[in-house]
Parts: structure tokens; sequence; C-alpha cells
């Protein structure tokens, strides 16, 4: 039979809901009085938890209902293991086209300048706190300047870990030929707002209790809003209406959209060489080849 563990059910006397009331089944939890069910996660890596609470309560600021709410977040006595507890979403699948424009509209929204005073928000690009992407460790150090950061905060600290001949010298040649161009001047200028960091479709769906699109498991960080589509591009799951329902609320950015999409969607091929290994290389050598020789074209 699941237990709740204590470091949980103290989050959930403090909230209000005493254990007698709880009911357990595996990582979710109800709240038997009012039905309500909760998620729980525990893991060894303290440091990622905290990205990821700080990440959901940033989103949450422009979008409340996109993103799942917290109930609580501990660490341990030992200062090794954190548990957060937090709404819990019985997914299924986000294809359908209402859908999709849905979640095209919400991400859009929660792409808004935050109210002056957010806690945890300094206008310029970065993230108070370090989060990740997937198991890797984002650079979140503030910069004023959208090409400084997602140049060197992004790809160039990326290339740097991957620590590889070929993708440092076509990284040598895109950043002085493509990047100034891509992110150097274009309009709308770039607004630092929140991103979730990495939203493929495996961490975006449809909540059969909300009746609503969702979305979790952030790499939050303040950055130009488009950053968040190039992910999207990689694995597909998102489809026409996604992005004609994003592109009412935010204009594709000009000139060079299409161009600049690919550079965003470039850092998470370079992510998945730096986790996964080589078999992500030929395609990342295209895609910065490709970009190469477009800038030379201009």
């Amino acid at each position: 039979m699941a237990s709740i563990s204590p470091i949980a059910a103290k989050m959930f006397v403090e909230a209000g809901m005493p254990v007698s009331e709880l009911s357990p089944a595996a990582n979710v939890i109800t709240h038997m009085p009012t039905g309500h069910q909760y998620f729980t996660k525990t893991q060894q890596d303290v440091k990622q938890m905290r990205g990821e609470i700080a990440g959901l309560l940033a989103m949450s600021v422009t979008s409340k209902d996109l993103v799942p709410k917290l109930l609580g977040f501990e660490v341990d006595s030992t200062g090794k293991q954190a548990t957060m507890v937090s709404q819990y979403f019985d997914l299924s699948s986000a294809k359908e086209e209402h859908i999709q424009r849905d979640l095209g509209r919400k991400v859009a929204n929660m792409h808004s300048i935050p109210p002056t005073g957010t806690e945890g928000y300094s206008g310029d690009y970065g993230f108070a706190v370090p989060t990740h992407c997937g198991a890797t460790e984002q650079d979140n150090t503030w910069e004023t300047n959208w090409e400084v950061f997602f140049r060197d905060r992004r790809l160039g600290y990326l290339i740097r870990k991957i620590d590889d001949k070929q993708l440092t010298d076509l990284w040598e040649e895109l950043r002085a030929k493509a990047v100034p161009l891509l992110l150097g001047s274009f309009h709308p200028p770039p607004q630092p707002v929140i991103l979730h960091g990495d939203l493929w479709s495996g961490n975006a769906g449809y909540d059969k209790i909300t009746c609503q699109a969702v979305i979790f498991d952030p790499a939050s960080y303040y950055g130009h809003n488009e950053a968040d589509l190039g992910i999207t591009r990689m694995f597909g799951g998102f489809s026409q209406k996604f992005y004609d329902e994003y592109h009412q609320i935010h204009p594709r950015s000009e000139p060079y959209y299409q161009q600049r999409q690919k550079l965003y969607e470039l850092y998470h091929h370079l992510n998945h060489i730096h986790l996964f290994g080589g078999s992500y290389t030929s395609g990342t050598v295209h895609l910065m080849r490709g970009l190469i020789d477009w800038a030379e074209r201009q």
C-alpha cells in the first residue's frame, strides 16, 4: 500500500489538509473531502528542483492556468533530497486543433512582460537561479543584451562543454557571420519575458481534469519570446494552428524570422549532443552549415 512521506505530509498539514484526509496512490495523492489530486515528486538534485520551482512560479505570474499550481517545496534535513507537491494533471494528447489553438494562445500570453516589482525579474536576460534543460545545468548569468546572452550563455556555453573540434570550428564561423545578423538587430526588439525553456511536445498536454492545455517541467529563464518556439520544431507535435494562434498575439520578428528560429533550435540540438552523444551530430552540423551558407549570401 502506498504511503505519504513525512516531508510531503508536512506540506499537506501546513496547507490545512490532515494526513487522515489523504489517499495516496504511487505519486498521486487525493484529498478525499474535496477530491482534489496532487502530484508528488522527490529527487536528489536539489538545485535542479529549486530551478524547476522558480520557473513554475515565474511562469504562473503571467499565465496562471497553463502550469501546475504549487502546494509546497521542501528540502530534507540532510540537504540532499528535495520534494515538491503540485497540482496533478490527468494528461492526454494536445494534438487536437482546438487544444493547439488554446496552447498557442496561452503560451503567447505567458510571454508577457511581468508586472513591475515581480520577484526575480530584473528586466535583463537570464534568471535568478540555475535551471536545467534535461540534465544540463544552464548558465543563467544576467546579461543586458540578448545577442550576448544567447551567443555566450546558451550556444557558446554548450560548444565549450561538448569540446568537439568540428563543432567548435563551425561555431566560430557561425558566431562571426550569422549570429550578428540574427540577434543584433530585428523588430520588434526582444523584450525579456519568462520562457518555459524546454517546450517540446513531451512537456505539453491536455489536462482532462480542467479541460485545458498545460505545460510543465520547465527550464526557465527570461529571454526573447521566440526562443521558446525553437524546440517545438525539432520533434514536431505542434501544428500550424499553434503557431497561427501564437503569432496573432506576438507577430513574427523581422527580418529573418525563419533563420532565427533555426538558431534557437540549434541550442537544443547541441544540448542533445551534450546529453546523448554523437547520434545528433550530423543533423547539428547540417543545421550550422545551413545558417553559415545563408549568412554568406546576405
